[in-house]
């Protein structure tokens, strides 16, 4: 007899007994229960007829008998969808609920339903938990470590990736090796049966077969990653001389999980049970066979899954510890909605770096009011700004790869980290027929001094706001001498433009040798006349550019983060492509172009702004305005999304998957106030100096919202 079908006969005391099912387990029951009433059947399917003798009734039938209990004998895998289908019918007739082991479904799935409030479970809980048993078992995949994809699925999307660039042609890998794996006719397959199928399904050659299966195991390595606070507390109960085991459903055999848990520095447990080195898994007796290999007075198992590690766990006699995975703590917090936005696999990849960093703890919204807590530039950079910054070289490349230019230009000082990122992303990819990457000197300052042109943009260079006399201001915004300027301004100037235009003879003379200088710099760059050149600008309404166009004799083209209409003539008719677009300053349609001055606090080179350009080509730099504290956490921030960027190119990258901008703009938009209970210092007010020199632009946290 089975087991758990003695366990239930011995411990059975109600006499009018229903039982649900018409499968092995059901006949096996009815032939055991000689001395009780069992006076009829249950099933989702059949409604008349007899099983075993019994006849199959209908569940006004079936009340009419006044059963005492009801007892489902199915798998445990359709136990519970049974129990949430006839319990309010079970309730309203005072019927118990019994599974196979003998627990009353009510009270079992009660206890299981408490472990979800995710807000209460804490680190002390737990660990008290264990203190007070024997034996401590623990799940592997999204307890003890987790993937840095979304959906386990989503690996075989890299694998057919990585697969093809090795020269194997695959046509819908991922969907075809998930049908392998159904195909066959065991329980729990290890991963060697799942390629054989594979390979006589699509017949293949068994070198491409070992090869795909290498690379999967490739892909798994590079990208799991432990779960710091889980780990410590197997570290805790091994360490307090505690039974540690680990149970797992995977296909992954001992000896492969073994290797890469030692990979993350994951030692301290007796041994390790999986699903498919027994061909049982969690629901059909694997912790039995445990229980069977380790007897012990109290159990404990701790795992993420609220029926494989809660219901079965349960059911089999064992208490439980339920620690949410990462993916359940995103649905349960306030970015739950980004899910529904995660279409591709780029982008679900995207939604699982972000996870498995705030969310790698199970305790991460213990106390919260579902606002996920966060206090340094570093995980701030990593988690809000990092995806928008990648999704923006990634959108580069493929744009310089579709026209071609001579150079990229990637303009000071806001193109200081994506001229890094594009070089490093190219090299990675291997894309050798991308342009060059120059760094570029360049500031509104600079190139407006360099292209003036006209009275027009005389008149643009005053219209930054000053708190200086016309003096002042008109000889700073145009670089001149003092000696130069008129002593003062008297009645017959109406206004400061007017005051300028009266000296615009020794402004255009001015703008020559500027002009000619900064041309010395271009040259000793390489930049060639009649060249075609990529010029990046993070947000802009095209200044930069439009003064250069005026006198460089090469084409430039213009690729810019955000672009806004500025409304005026001459801007408008440059050239230029950009990731976003607003088509007016004062009317933000995105997160993004409402934000944007966060990212560009820390996008920015350690250098100052550069003004001009001396005798020999050389940059000539402003005065450097920030702290070194404002400069120490730029580069915090700047080394958090470096590596974010290659953690995701070498590991997760799919280049036949899309990221859509608005994708990434809600990731950027997490970081408000809303939906994040941020605490940073660095962000408590943002200070940034308009490059005209003396405009101080303050974000508050207020202003964020």
């Amino acid at each position: 007899m089975d087991y758990r079908i003695e366990k239930l006969v011995k411990g059975l005391t109600y006499q009018k007994i229903i039982i649900y099912g018409t499968g092995i387990n059901a006949k096996i029951l009815l032939n055991s229960l000689n001395d009780k009433e069992v006076v009829g059947i249950l099933d989702r399917d059949r409604n008349s007829g007899y099983f075993e003798g019994k006849r199959i009734l209908t569940t006004d039938e079936m009340l009419l008998y006044q059963p005492e209990a009801i007892i489902i004998a199915t798998q445990l895998s359709a136990t519970l969808p049974i129990y949430y289908r006839i319990r309010k019918l079970c309730l309203e007739n005072e019927i118990v609920l019994l599974d196979l082991f003998g627990n009353d479904l009510f009270e079992l799935v009660n206890s299981i339903e408490k472990q979800k409030e995710y807000s209460k479970k804490n680190i002390e809980e737990l660990k008290n938990e264990i203190d007070q048993h024997e034996v401590i078992t623990f799940d592997i995949f999204d307890t003890l470590i987790m993937r840095n994809t979304l959906y386990p699925e989503d690996v075989f999307h890299i694998v057919e990736s990585r697969s093809k660039k090795k020269g194997i042609v695959l046509d819908d890998f991922a969907n075809k090796r998930i049908l392998a794996e159904q195909a066959l006719k065991c329980i729990s397959p290890n991963i060697y049966q799942i390629y054989d199928e594979y390979q006589a399904r699509e017949g293949i050659t068994s070198a491409d077969k070992r090869l795909l299966l290498d690379n999967e195991l490739s892909v798994e390595k590079n990208i799991l990653i432990k779960r710091e606070t889980v780990v410590d507390m197997m570290n805790y109960a091994f360490n307090k001389n505690k039974s540690v085991y680990l149970i797992s459903d995977m296909y992954l055999p001992k000896e492969i999980l073994e290797i890469l848990l030692k990979n993350l520095d994951i030692t301290s447990y007796h041994d390790i049970l999986v699903s498919c080195d027994y061909h049982q898994t969690k629901f059909t007796g694997l912790y039995h066979i445990f229980m069977d290999l380790h007897p012990a007075a109290s159990y404990l198992h701790i795992g993420d899954n609220v029926i494989a590690d809660g219901f079965c766990a349960k059911s089999n006699g064992m208490d439980i510890y339920i620690t949410p995975k990462a993916a359940s703590l995103l649905e349960d917090s306030s970015y739950g909605h980004i899910l529904k936005k995660a279409l591709s696999v780029n982008e679900r990849s995207m939604l699982g770096l972000f996870v498995a960093k705030i969310f790698n703890s199970p305790f991460s919204l213990n106390g919260s009011d579902r606002r996920p807590y966060i206090n340094n530039i570093q995980d701030i950079s990593y988690l809000y700004f990092a995806p928008l910054i990648l999704k923006l070289v990634l959108w580069l490349i493929d744009i310089l790869s579709q026209e071609n230019y001579d150079k990229v230009l990637f303009s000071a000082r806001d193109g200081f980290l994506i001229q890094e990122l594009y070089d490093y992303i190219k090299a990675q990819l291997n894309k050798t027929e991308l342009p060059e990457s120059i760094y570029f000197q360049a500031s509104r300052m600079l190139c407006a001094r360099a292209g003036l042109s006209s009275d027009s943009d005389i008149e643009w260079m005053l219209s930054a706001p000053f708190s200086c006399s016309w003096n002042e201001i008109v000889k700073e915004r145009f670089d001149l001498k003092a000696s130069e300027m008129l002593d003062a301004h008297d009645e017959i100037y109406n206004s400061v433009v007017e005051y300028a235009i009266s000296q615009k003879n020794k402004i255009y003379k001015h703008v020559k040798e500027i002009r000619a200088n900064y041309n010395k710099y271009m040259k000793q760059l390489g930049l060639q006349q009649n060249g075609k050149y990529a010029f990046y600008d993070f947000v802009s309404c095209g200044t930069c550019q439009y003064f250069l166009s005026n006198f460089v004799l090469f084409d430039l083209k213009g690729l810019y983060c955000g672009y806004y209409d500025s409304v005026t003539g001459g801007k408008r008719n440059i050239p230029i492509k950009a990731l976003f677009y607003n088509p007016n300053y004062f009317q933000k349609e995105t997160f993004f172009f409402k934000h944007y001055l966060l990212l560009e606090s820390i996008l920015t080179s350690t250098s100052s702004s550069v003004i001009n350009m001396d005798n020999d080509g050389e940059p000539i730099f402003s005065k450097e305005r920030r702290s070194s504290y404002e400069l120490s956490m730029v580069m915090d921030a700047q080394k958090s999304i470096k590596k974010y960027a290659e953690k995701y190119i070498t590991s997760l990258y799919v280049d036949t998957s899309s990221i859509n901008a608005d994708f990434v703009d809600t990731i950027f938009s997490l970081f408000s106030p809303q939906y994040t209970n941020e605490d940073c210092a660095e962000f408590k007010k943002v200070i940034l100096l308009d490059d005209f020199g003396k405009n101080l632009l303050e974000i508050t946290r207020k202003e964020r919202q």
